[in-house]
């Protein structure tokens, strides 16, 4: 019964998963750069959100949603896709964060944790529907 629903719900069960993966690692180079190694919050942010964006990119294509690229073309249209919605989302996590750091100062672990969990709410349907569309 488990893996009938497995099956059933794989893409989005593995979605849900390497996200859950992606925004580990986000969370930890932003904890790790901005407390033990003092970087200002918006700084560490962008090079997490960079990580971020690569880890998922790779994962997103080989492990979830399983597409094969037959083209130099096609690759690169994937791909500046993919960057591109991660870019503008990139700019709502920081704007997000700078918002409730700043004006509601939450601390920014915190911040952070909530802006990704936001972030990553719209994300599968974009990558399913958008991006990741199964090439014939």
């Amino acid at each position: 019964m488990i893996k009938k629903l497995y099956i059933k719900f794989e893409q989005f069960i593995d979605y849900f998963l390497f996200g859950l993966a992606t925004a580990v690692i986000a969370i930890t180079v932003f904890y790790v750069l901005n407390e033990w190694v003092g970087w200002q919050y918006l700084i560490a942010n962008a090079v997490s959100v960079i990580t971020a964006i690569l880890f998922s990119y790779i994962v997103n294509k080989r492990f979830v949603f399983k597409t094969k690229t037959r083209s130099r073309k096609k690759l690169f249209r994937e791909f500046s896709l993919f960057v591109s919605v991660r870019i503008t989302a990139s700019l709502l996590n920081m704007l997000g964060l700078f918002v409730l750091v700043s004006f509601i100062s939450l601390n920014p672990t915190w911040a952070k944790i909530i802006v990704e969990i936001i972030i990553a709410s719209t994300s599968y349907l974009i990558s399913r529907k958008l991006i990741f569309k199964h090439h014939h």
